[in-house]
């Protein structure tokens, strides 16, 4: 008998599409990022809130 195959082959990008380490390096870069503009985030938070609270939304 010949090689039953038991469905379509897939790419090989798709395998490492899928990967457990292709989102925990997208986290793990998104974490830097945040670290590294955490002064400005802080102040742009801050900013919304004050100006959500200022514009009578509360």
């Amino acid at each position: 008998m010949g090689d039953v195959q038991t469905g379509p082959a897939r790419p090989a990008w798709r395998g490492r599409l899928t990967d457990p380490a292709v989102p925990v390096l997208a986290l793990v870069c998104g974490a830097v990022a945040a670290v590294w503009y955490a002064p400005l985030l802080t102040w742009a938070i801050i900013g919304g809130l004050a100006g959500y609270s200022l514009s009578g939304s509360v």
